[in-house]
């Protein structure tokens, strides 16, 4: 969809004819409109060529849709072709958040910048869902290791992966692009504002992916480690029961012998003699493990 509000076009979910139709009537480079909804996307900003606009710059970013489907089909470029005068702003996902009536009136830069604030906001929203899921894992990851659990640390690593490199890789674009206009005096004074605003909190979403993503290794490690534990506890219980079970098999197995001069071979009792003599020495090397800890 391709909607027109004075100096500002927004394009929303464009097919690849209606973006080669495009590039060709604003005579744009068409590889600018490639991967347009794929998370492998590149954030840049950079000079291009066109004659329809004065001096036109090209920013991509990313903005984030929290459909709950896959992390590569949530994150979404958004590409923006601007001069000082003429905005177009061209997303596969939809402007949901930009109150369109407003465009109108609206500067170009500042419609950039707002936008770019609303992507954030999204971005941190997922965020604050992704913490609840790390506090979730990293409680169970000390009381149990399900496979539920596991599967629920491969799929959050794999968001985290992409939210890192794509907040990584957007950061240094977002801070070129608001030096660019600071420098070039481009900006009002509340746009100015907004960039400082802009800043910081892409300066806190980054931080906060690392320290998600370290946590969250953190609890791969806890995981692993509550597995190895678990494992080394069974072991050690088999091999305590194993070496109380061989203490009556070794007695059982040596009057079991059909040779002569077996003590109590002729006695009555004898069977129940052996049996009580495996049991009472089992028991004893229970007890001493036990005291030992070993069969823990």
């Amino acid at each position: 969809m391709i909607e027109n509000f004075g100096q500002v076009t927004l394009i929303e979910n464009a097919t690849e004819s209606e973006l080669a139709k495009i590039a060709a009537e604003r005579n744009l480079d068409p590889t600018i409109f490639e991967k347009i909804n794929s998370a492998t996307n590149v954030a840049r900003f950079l000079k291009i060529e066109s004659n329809t606009f004065a001096s036109p710059h090209l920013l991509v970013t990313f903005d984030l849709h929290d459909t709950h489907d896959q992390i590569e089909t949530e994150l979404t470029p958004t590409i923006a072709i601007f001069d000082h005068n003429q905005l177009l702003l061209c997303s596969y996902g939809n402007f949901i958040d930009l109150k369109k009536e407003q465009l109108i009136q609206a500067h170009p830069l500042s419609i950039i910048i707002k936008n770019l604030l609303i992507s954030a906001k999204h971005i941190d929203r997922k965020l604050r869902h992704i913490k609840n899921q790390i506090d979730y894992l990293d409680q169970a990851a000390r009381k149990t290791t399900k496979t539920k659990e596991l599967k629920s640390v491969t799929d959050l690593t794999r968001k985290l992966v992409y939210l890192e490199h794509t907040l990584d890789d957007q950061f240094s674009t977002i801070e070129e692009f608001c030096n660019y206009l600071t420098e070039n005096k481009l900006t009002t004074k509340t746009q100015i504002n907004d960039l400082n605003d802009l800043m910081v909190k892409e300066r806190r979403l980054t931080k906060t992916i690392h320290i998600y993503r370290d946590l969250l290794d953190s609890i791969n490690s806890l995981f692993t480690a509550m597995m190895d534990s678990h494992l080394n506890h069974l072991m050690k219980f088999l091999d305590s029961a194993a070496l109380v079970i061989s203490i009556p098999a070794l007695i059982s197995g040596i009057w079991g012998m059909n040779v002569g001069g077996l003590p109590g071979k002729e006695d009555d009792n004898g069977f129940w003699l052996v049996i009580l003599a495996g049991t009472v020495l089992a028991v004893i090397c229970g007890i001493l493990l036990k005291q030992k800890k070993y069969n823990d």
